[in-house]
């Protein structure tokens, strides 16, 4: 699905009635523009980072431009120097912060290659945590009709059976993860997600629900469009809402939450699963303003551009736009008031789905390794902002998708490279900060810290920019360190990525020998290497008190 900014046709994804819908533009113009290919290798020194006391919160930089220009040799590495002030504020990383959203129709392709998903979805687990969270939706959660009785449904519609539910039991058990399960707000009724939500229940793993989110992005709606979908079948215009609007949603919630209150009692409910949770704002502001029995957790979605957005507009997807500020920073500001409303009224907040591109993507941006370096920066940057999940979404047959399954195995694409690092970036009970950049105005450095509590520290920093950076990193009190890199050949690139010299085999199998390094604070302390268009993450181990005692 994808998060927009004007309201667009809702349509299907799948089948042959599977034009995209049309989304809108993000009001935020990215700061950088791509302007060439770059061709020579740059030999690069290392990132100084320093860690000093100091109770004021980092001033804001001025977010320079990405410019990418062809060059006859090696670049002089640019100088940072990062700090961590004493007096820093901390957010604590919610348990299983990290999610996967998918399609109806991706199930049986998934449960098709049931070793190579779990491990997949493996990847992205934080050990120690809570399980992973899977949620199932998207476009078919409008198309997806529950048909016990195995009776035929019409071509646009995804058929729910007892053999779905007996392959997704199966991939629940080997996974061990979760689910969030859509249900059809647009072409069902209440009385029908009454019989579905129970028959789930009795078929899945105990447990293993999370909670019902009740539509998916109802904010798109057009009848229009829909009209066209289902002209012919058995679902007639009079069963298609005449519109959709915010005070109408609150009122079919209201209808399927009392339908779930018999026939699934306790189970969390979470919506309304908006696209355009800062222009549309007043979806959820009418849903809470109401009553909303069993709602736990408030939704939306978010993509920082959209593959139909016109080229030359503000929404159009490039690769220096993926690498700006807006797309991350940007993105985490447009949720900041849709989430003070979950959280004053009692509410998590979920981002039931995120991706870089939405319509799908764009070929040659949302498919190439500007992906790997966005993706950790982003979800970062949702977190402090609030966040209390994210659901990166994975649809099949898509350029934007973390990885697809096909009949070889596992193909990899760089996203999954950069979501795998943040999910070893984190621990559990750990907090995180973004760590203040110090240096020419021409660098692209983020650097985030996470503390663990045991009370190791984990410093990632990504190099968005053209040129490599070098410095030295001086955290008192730590030790050995270890230093893990993810790269590819270029920040256009599709294939060859790596991630600690490794990479991933079509049965989602680590292949290659890892290239980590390990190091020790010298005069200068911790010499450490970013080069540009990569990130790096540095894992450094707090020296204990000579009593045994606490980390110095």
């Amino acid at each position: 699905m994808a998060a927009s900014n004007v309201a667009t046709p809702l349509a299907p994804r799948h089948g042959r009635h599977t034009p995209r819908r049309d989304r809108s533009r993000v009001t935020r113009r990215a700061t950088g523009v791509l302007v060439a290919a770059v061709a020579v290798a740059v030999a690069v020194a290392s990132l100084v980072i320093v860690l000093t006391p100091a109770a004021q919160r980092p001033p804001a930089r001025p977010t320079p431009q990405l410019v990418v220009t062809p060059r006859s040799g090696p670049l002089t590495p640019l100088r940072a120097e990062l700090t961590l002030p004493a007096g820093v504020a901390w957010t604590p990383v919610p348990p299983s912060f990290l999610g996967i959203s998918t399609e109806y129709r991706a199930l049986p392709d998934w449960t098709r290659r049931i070793p190579v998903e779990s491990r997949v979805l493996s990847l992205l687990h934080v050990p120690g945590d809570p399980p992973l969270v899977l949620r199932i939706g998207g476009d078919s959660s409008s198309e997806a009709l529950w048909e016990p009785n195995l009776r035929a449904v019409p071509d646009w519609a995804v058929a729910l059976t007892p053999a779905w539910l007996a392959s997704t039991r199966a991939l629940v058990q080997a996974s061990g993860a979760r689910l969030i399960l859509d249900l059809n707000l647009l072409t069902a009724s209440p009385a029908a997600s009454a019989e579905w939500a129970p028959a789930a229940e009795a078929a899945l793993p105990a447990g293993s629900i999370a909670g019902f989110e009740i539509g998916n992005e109802p904010d798109l709606y057009n009848r229009q469009h829909w009209l066209a979908i289902v002209s012919g079948t058995s679902l007639g215009a009079l069963d298609l809402p005449a519109s959709l609007s915010a005070g109408d949603y609150a009122r079919d919630f209201r209808a399927f939450a009392r339908a779930l209150a018999i026939s699934a009692p306790g189970v969390a409910l979470l919506g309304p699963a908006i696209a355009n949770p800062s222009r549309h704002i007043q979806w959820t502001q009418a849903l809470l303003t109401g009553p909303h029995p069993g709602l736990k957790v408030v939704t939306a979605h978010r993509y920082p551009y959209s593959a139909c957005a016109a080229p030359g507009s503000a929404g159009y997807p490039t690769i220096g736009r993926l690498l700006s500020e807006a797309a991350t920073a940007g993105m985490a500001k447009s949720i900041e008031a849709t989430v003070r409303l979950a959280h004053r009224a009692g509410l998590a907040f979920r981002l039931t789905e995120l991706n870089s591109v939405s319509c799908g993507g764009r070929p040659g941006v949302s498919d190439t390794f500007a992906t790997a370096p966005w993706a950790p920066d982003a979800l970062f940057e949702l977190l402090r902002t609030g966040a209390d999940a994210v659901d990166v979404h994975v649809r099949p047959g898509t350029v934007n998708a973390a990885f697809s399954l096909t009949s070889r195995g596992l193909s990899a694409r760089p996203l999954l490279y950069g979501l795998t690092l943040f999910a070893r970036t984190l621990a559990p009970h750990s907090q995180v900060a973004l760590v203040r950049v110090q240096g020419s105005h021409s660098l692209l450095l983020k650097a985030w810290a996470v503390r663990l509590r045991s009370g190791a520290m984990h410093v990632l920093l990504i190099n968005k920019g053209a040129r490599a950076v070098r410095a030295s990193l001086r955290l008192p009190g730590y030790g050995a360190a270890s230093v893990e890199r993810l790269s590819a050949p270029s920040v256009s690139s599709r294939t060859g990525t790596t991630l600690d010299g490794q990479y991933l085999s079509v049965d989602g199998r680590w292949l290659g020998s890892p290239s980590t390094r390990r190091i020790f604070p010298g005069v200068a302390g911790y010499e450490v290497t970013v080069p540009r268009f990569a990130a790096a993450l540095l894992e450094a181990s707090a020296v204990q008190r000579a009593t045994g005692g606490a980390p110095l």
